[in-house]
């Protein structure tokens, strides 16, 4: 007898599954990136190496050996030479992260499909955001300006971004640099005391909590991944977004669902051997602060 084409199969349940759960991480992606304005995605093959760069150099106004140059300058003598560096420190490469969930039968007997599969999906899509996360801020704390109070004194919330939104500007002008915008993260305690006494609208991105506009800047993300006492500045145009190639994966029999940007990859199956219902995870994301002088290490305290 054939079978009924409107039958729904294993195979139409795990797709479906698969295609939810791209979905949901997608729009979280989405959220975040819209809101700050993040939206080009590299996506990569895996293996390709991830670098953070660091520019240090300026005009010479002034004499050497050779000649004179700027304001220095005489006529007909040689144009001194300014000199400027780009060093790079490798960060590792876009790699191939995989995770499996495994739910057995009786679990999913006991507690019923959504609560055994499809909530602890969820809970494992939040934890691998949260991963991708604590990497990127690993990555800001190699930021190489400070911002930071006096000896002696200490600094509010409120100065501590007013100052590291200066520090920021300063240094992006003396390497003749420019942005559209800024992103400030900030201990979520810290911010806690401001917001219990003002009306400001916040919405959740990413697994962080928004703030349009708080304090005199704009674009704040709150977050216990920042230690509480301080924040991190940096342009968002100097915040780079890897996907992984699945393409190569497919070709190798290795089929995940993923969004076009390989941002993350999953695939659903039943296992009959162990009586079990299997969810295969790859995070495939990598966000990088690409230039470690414009990351602002701000504290509310004096650094030594």
């Amino acid at each position: 007898m054939a079978v009924n084409p409107n039958t729904q199969t294993k195979t139409d349940v795990a797709s479906s599954m698969d295609i939810e759960f791209v979905r949901n991480f997608q729009e979280e992606y989405d959220r975040f990136a819209e809101v700050i304005g993040l939206f080009d995605v590299d996506t990569v093959a895996a293996g390709t190496a991830l670098y953070q760069h660091s520019v240090t150099g300026t005009l010479l106004n002034g004499t050497d050996s050779k000649g004179s140059s700027g304001t220095s300058y005489t006529d007909g003598d040689f144009i001194a030479r300014s000199k400027y560096s780009t060093s790079k420190t490798p960060i590792g490469e876009v790699e191939f992260v995989p995770y499996a969930k495994q739910t057995t039968a009786q679990a999913i007997l006991k507690a019923g499909f959504e609560k055994a599969v499809l909530r602890t999906d969820r809970k494992a899509q939040q934890q691998l955001r949260a991963a991708i996360m604590g990497d990127f801020f690993a990555l800001l704390g190699n930021g190489t300006s400070v911002a930071a109070p006096a000896a002696g004194s200490t600094w509010n919330l409120q100065q501590l971004l007013a100052f590291s939104s200066a520090k920021l500007g300063d240094v992006m002008e003396s390497n003749n640099e420019e942005t559209d915008d800024v992103v400030f993260f900030v201990n979520r305690q810290d911010a806690a005391v401001y917001l219990s006494n003002a009306t400001i609208t916040t919405q959740d991105a990413f697994g962080l909590t928004y703030l349009e506009s708080f304090l005199g800047v704009r674009n704040v993300l709150l977050t216990n991944k920042v230690t509480a006492g301080s924040v991190f500045a940096t342009p968002i145009d100097n915040i780079h977004v890897y996907g992984l190639d699945f393409g190569a994966l497919g070709s190798a029999g290795l089929e995940y669902a993923t969004n076009d940007y390989g941002l993350v990859g999953v695939h659903h199956e039943a296992d009959y051997n162990y009586g079990s219902a299997e969810t295969f995870l790859v995070r495939g994301a990598k966000f990088v602060p690409e230039v470690t002088d414009f990351i602002v290490k701000g504290s509310m305290q004096p650094t030594a």
